[in-house]
């Protein structure tokens, strides 16, 4: 190691050590409330003592352009995270981030002004839903206003936004700011408050992949539910891989069949649109991704012959993650038939997306395949001349299909990087972040997963910068927590540039996860990209960011939501268990 490596590693080491005394407390969120992801802008009075009190039978009032079925919508949501949040927390005593007073979070003498009953909602529509012709209950799409104001004062509680989505996140605010006193009432205090918020980003999303270890239908609405309380609104399922193929098709039905090792495990059309129905009760949208056209070896256990058989060179290589090798045979008539009718069958069960993949595709797979005198002659006979062009057709048919089945195609970054993206399509950058740009630039619209894989130890770390981002990342597992808060690839980007940036995913890879640590391996550290997705480029201490996301995590346990989660550091939650 050379001086200058000896003098940083110096540095970080004492930097490391620094935020180790001093992280996990409450002069880490002074004059900040306690929520996550934090408000665009926040105005309360933290000196003050003025307090109301409510109780879990806190009801809700709203105008009467909030028709039945907005109405419906509104007391779902509020009884599922005001009334039964509060039920659930009956009895039980304050978070604590420690037994030492100077760094516990504060218990100010509370002057109790009165106790409210009712949260007044006005929904106003207004210029901002434009777009949706001003209704206050639109179908649930990105770029929906989801703005809010929540004020709270002494003699009342008033949410105002244009939708019942901005009036759903205020919600989950609202929930935050309910404390519980010493003498176990449910208060909030430092009043007067106003909070004015809106997202970051349009697109706050979760990648979730069964089809490496499956994960019961079940636990989806659980993830929904998880993500709307840290106000993220988009869940990505891979649904086929190498491994298995999850996603039921009505017409090739072969493949959910044999490429699952538990039929109650598929997602079946009817869940499916069950899911996709219920994600919009909590503002969430649900699509769907088949991924082509390598990570297809699944689809050959149903259906002989539409996968080129490069086995025998897997196995000669002893490739690791040899699955996910083989890909989609040209050659067999059925192959085209079976990915049209695949690629229509997920957009129509899904909506309005359709992720198609077109990632590490290895192209070597059809050389080394036992078709590849057939693949040769179907090439010429359609006149492709070499295995890119090959690739550059599987895409371009995949994109194809999607867009004139009337849905957005999305595509990871090698279709782009390789020159193949449609421009319809939206480009899922997952792994080189200089790539952001040069697709804006292009014109194309982007979503940002690299530095956001929540399968990884180090997720900044990246093989063509190893020196510079591998030396700045964190070694212990909760701490790459504060390395995905961190991250800000579009910080210094124009707003010009901005609105071709839809926004993120965090990507859960499901190699190493399933029901028995899924919510820990994600959840522990997804509000931070959630915050950095919602919140203001300006909100960047990671230390208050520990803290309020443990907070979040405590009231989510006691909602039943995140269980499982470990803690990002040492604090103390009571809670009820089921």
């Amino acid at each position: 190691m050379n001086p200058s490596h000896i003098m940083l590693t110096g540095i970080l080491i004492l930097s490391l050590c620094i935020s180790i005394a001093l992280c996990g407390n409450a002069l880490d969120v002074k004059n900040q409330l306690l929520l996550v992801p934090y408000p665009k802008k926040v105005e309360a009075k933290f000196d003050s003592t003025d307090t109301i009190e409510v109780t879990s039978a806190l009801s809700f009032t709203v105008g009467d352009n909030c028709d039945d079925k907005c109405k419906e919508f509104l007391t779902d949501n509020f009884n599922h995270t005001i009334t039964t949040g509060l039920k659930r927390q009956e009895g039980l005593s304050d978070f604590r981030i420690s037994l030492f007073k100077q760094i516990d979070l504060p218990r100010p003498t509370l002057n109790i002004k009165g106790t409210i009953a009712s949260v007044t909602i006005e929904l106003t529509g207004g210029n901002k839903a434009l777009f949706f012709n001003g209704e206050v209950f639109p179908v649930f799409k990105i770029g929906v206003d989801e703005s809010y104001v929540l004020t709270v004062q002494t003699d009342k509680i008033i949410i105002t936004a244009p939708t019942v989505y901005g009036a759903r996140h205020a919600f989950e605010t609202l929930f935050q700011l309910i404390r519980i006193s010493e003498d176990k009432k449910f208060v909030i205090s430092q009043l007067p408050i106003t909070i004015t918020d809106e997202p970051r980003f349009k697109w706050r999303g979760l990648m979730v992949d069964p089809s490496r270890n499956v994960l019961s239908p079940s636990i989806f609405k659980k993830i929904i539910d998880s993500l709307a309380s840290v106000k993220a609104n988009v869940m990505h399922i891979h649904l086929s891989d190498g491994q298995t193929f999850v996603f039921e098709t009505k017409e090739y039905p072969e493949l959910s069949k044999k490429a699952m090792y538990d039929q109650s495990k598929v997602l079946t059309q009817d869940f499916v649109k069950e899911l996709v129905a219920y994600g919009a009760k909590r503002g969430v949208l649900v699509y769907g991704e088949v991924d082509v056209p390598g990570h297809t070896a699944s689809w050959n256990l149903g259906y002989p012959g539409v996968v080129a058989d490069s086995w025998a060179a897997i196995v000669e290589r002893n490739a690791n993650y040899g699955e996910n090798v083989p890909c989609l045979n040209p050659a067999n008539e059925l192959t085209w038939k079976l990915l049209a009718s695949v690629l229509k069958e997920v957009g129509e069960t899904f909506g309005d997306y359709v992720h198609v993949g077109g990632d590490e595709v290895r192209t070597r797979a059809w050389y080394e395949s036992k078709e590849y005198e057939d693949i040769k002659k179907w090439m010429a006979d359609n006149k492709i001349d070499n295995l890119e062009d090959l690739e550059h057709h599987f895409n371009n048919v995949a994109q194809k299909h999607v867009i004139d089945n009337g849905k957005t195609p999305i595509v990871w970054e090698e279709v782009y990087s390789h020159q193949f993206a449609d421009k319809k399509s939206i480009i899922h950058v997952w792994f080189d972040p200089r790539l952001i740009k040069l697709a804006v630039d292009d014109g194309y619209k982007v979503i940002i997963s690299a530095g956001y894989y929540l399968d990884r130890q180090m997720p900044l770390c990246v093989s063509y910068d190893k020196e510079n981002t591998c030396m700045n990342t964190h070694s212990m597992w909760v701490w790459t927590n504060r390395d995905m808060y961190s991250y800000d690839p579009v910080k210094s980007f124009t707003e010009e540039e901005l609105q071709n940036v839809l926004g993120g995913e965090g990507c859960s890879w499901g190699e190493s996860v399933d029901e028995q640590n899924f919510f820990d391996r994600v959840f522990q550290r997804y509000s931070a990209i959630a915050e950095r997705l919602w919140s203001d480029k300006s909100i960047t201490d990671p230390n208050s960011h520990e803290v309020r996301a443990s907070y979040l995590r405590c009231l989510d346990l006691r909602r039943g939501l995140f269980v499982g989660t470990g803690p990002l550091y040492h604090s103390y939650c009571e809670y009820k268990t089921d």
